[in-house]
C-alpha cells in the first residue's frame, strides 16, 4: 500500500492524471521519486497515441507540432516548465547564491523568464514540425519520446547526488537521508532502462545521438545547478528535465535534417 500511495502522490504532484487523494506520510514521501520516471513511461505511451493519431489522420506538419508541443505541458501542468522560467531568470540576474535562491521562490516572472521560456518553446516547437515534415516522425517518435523516461531518471538521479541547496521544501521532504542510496540505484536503473529502449526502438546511430544529446543537457543543467547555487531545488530539476526533453527532440530534428540531404 505505501508504494501505491508514493506513486498516487507523485502523479498528483508532477502530472494531471486522475488518482485518488491519499495520506502524505513519511515513508510514502520519501519514495516519491521512484516512481516520478514512471511518469515519463506514462507520458510517452500517450503521446505516441498522439502522434500516431496525427499521422494517421495527415494532420499537417505544423498542427501536429502545435500539440506536441502543448501536450507534455498539459500533461503535467507546466510545472517543470515553470521550474525552467525560474531558473533563468535567477541565472540572469548574475546575483549571488542566496539572491538566486530567493528570485526561484518569487512568484513574479522577469524578461529573462519570458524571453527564453519563449525562445524554447519555439525551438521545440520547431524541432517537432522538422520531424513531422520530413516524414521522419514514424521512425524517430519511439526514439524521442524515450527521452520522457531519461529525462526523469536524470532528475532524480540529480537530487539524489547533488546535496539540496536550501535544506528544505517538497524535495527536501521527497529525499530522506536513509533512501538516498536506494534512490540513486532506482534512478540509474531507470536511465539504463531507457538507454536500452533508445537503443532497441530505431538504429543504434540515432539511438546514440539522441542519448548523447539529452546526457550534455543533463550535465549542463546539473553543472549549472551545482556551482550557480550550491545544489539542487524542485525548480532546477525542473530546469534539467525542461533542457533533457528539448534536447532529444532537437536531437531528432537534426537527424531529420542530416537524413534529407
Amino acid at each position: 500500500m505505501k508504494y501505491l500511495r508514493a506513486f498516487c502522490i507523485a502523479a498528483a504532484m508532477y502530472s494531471r492524471l486522475p488518482v485518488p487523494n491519499v495520506r502524505w506520510d513519511e515513508e510514502s514521501k520519501a519514495m516519491v521519486l521512484f516512481f516520478f520516471p514512471l511518469l515519463g513511461v506514462i507520458e510517452g505511451g500517450l503521446l505516441y497515441g498522439i502522434a500516431r493519431f496525427l499521422l494517421f489522420g495527415r494532420v499537417s506538419a505544423p498542427l501536429s507540432a502545435f500539440v506536441m508541443t502543448a501536450a507534455p505541458l498539459l500533461f503535467t501542468g507546466g510545472i517543470h516548465f515553470d521550474g525552467f522560467l525560474d531558473t533563468v531568470d535567477a541565472l540572469g540576474s548574475w546575483k549571488g547564491k542566496a539572491e538566486k535562491l530567493a528570485i526561484l521562490k518569487d512568484v513574479h516572472a522577469g524578461s529573462a523568464a519570458v524571453l527564453q521560456g519563449v525562445l524554447l518553446l519555439l525551438s521545440v516547437f520547431a524541432s517537432w514540425e522538422t520531424v513531422f515534415s520530413s516524414g521522419a516522425a514514424v521512425r524517430l517518435l519511439p526514439q524521442v519520446l524515450c527521452g520522457f523516461l531519461l529525462s526523469r531518471a536524470l532528475s532524480a538521479l540529480s537530487i539524489f547526488v547533488l546535496p539540496n541547496a536550501r535544506g528544505a521544501g517538497t524535495v527536501y521532504d521527497f529525499t530522506a537521508e536513509k533512501q538516498r542510496q536506494r534512490g540513486r540505484g532506482l534512478s540509474l536503473l531507470y536511465l539504463f532502462l531507457g538507454s536500452g529502449l533508445l537503443v532497441l526502438t530505431g538504429t543504434r546511430l540515432t539511438g546514440f545521438i539522441i542519448l548523447t544529446a539529452v546526457l550534455a543537457a543533463a550535465l549542463y543543467s546539473a553543472c549549472r545547478a551545482r556551482f550557480s547555487f550550491g545544489g539542487m531545488t524542485g525548480d532546477l530539476a525542473g530546469f534539467l528535465l525542461t533542457n533533457c526533453e528539448a534536447a532529444a527532440v532537437f536531437a531528432a530534428a537534426c537527424i531529420s535534417c542530416l537524413n534529407s540531404l
